[in-house]
């Protein structure tokens, strides 16, 4: 009986081959964008409205009551959340709508929450209740940014949110416990930046005499 000696492997190649860099090249977008997410957060009064409304044909969802009191331009004062809902529709489809800012995004959020707890009949979102699926509750609410994202990403729109901080927190050890983040619940807020084309931060600071 005879056996067959194994084949012998390929040997490898003796020189990789070799890649060509693309020369360098000019930006191939310039000027404001006319679409994506940009997302602007900081404490309040830092500037953040001042910011959205100074964008060109900028449409403002105003949520918050007296949050755009100082700002002259295309300011939507809006209510609860089935305005929200029509003015976003109404802001997407205009065509002289240029941007469209979402003032504030923690209003929103809270809105968001209080619907979901209404749906599986709870006071708020914190409550627990017998019968009442915990998971289902978060994850309902999840789904609804995880919508609101998608809308704005696809709206065809340049969406500016505007966005109040979370104060990072401390333990007893100097050890950080709550991150600085975007005030949003859970990991809503990390989510959210996730999907920002771009995060800005506003700020107020003394130069000279001025703020």
């Amino acid at each position: 009986m005879t056996t067959e000696a194994p084949e012998a492997p390929e040997a490898p190649p003796t020189e990789a081959p070799t890649f060509k860099l693309a020369p360098p090249r000019a930006a191939p977008k310039t000027g404001m964008p006319t679409d994506g997410f940009i997302l602007i957060a900081g404490l309040p009064k830092g500037g953040k409205t001042t910011i959205g409304a100074s964008i060109p044909g900028a449409v403002i969802l105003e949520t918050e009551r007296g949050g755009a009191d100082r700002i002259a331009g295309w300011v939507q004062d809006i209510s609860d959340l089935p305005t929200f809902r029509k003015a976003f529709a109404a802001a997407v489809n205009e065509p002289t709508a240029k941007a469209v800012v979402i003032d504030t995004l923690d209003v929103l959020l809270d809105w968001l929450a209080q619907d979901t707890a209404e749906k599986f009949g709870l006071d708020n979102i914190n409550e627990r209740k017998d019968g009442v699926n915990g998971f289902a509750v978060a994850e309902d609410l999840n789904q609804r940014v995880v919508n609101l994202i998608d809308r704005i990403k696809t709206s065809g729109k340049l969406f500016v949110v505007l966005a109040h901080f979370k104060e990072p927190k401390l333990d007893g050890d100097g050890k950080l416990v709550i991150s600085h983040n975007i005030n949003a619940r859970g990991k809503l807020g990390s989510y959210i930046c996730g999907h920002a084309d771009l995060i800005g931060h506003a700020f107020k600071r003394p130069v000279g005499a001025e703020t």
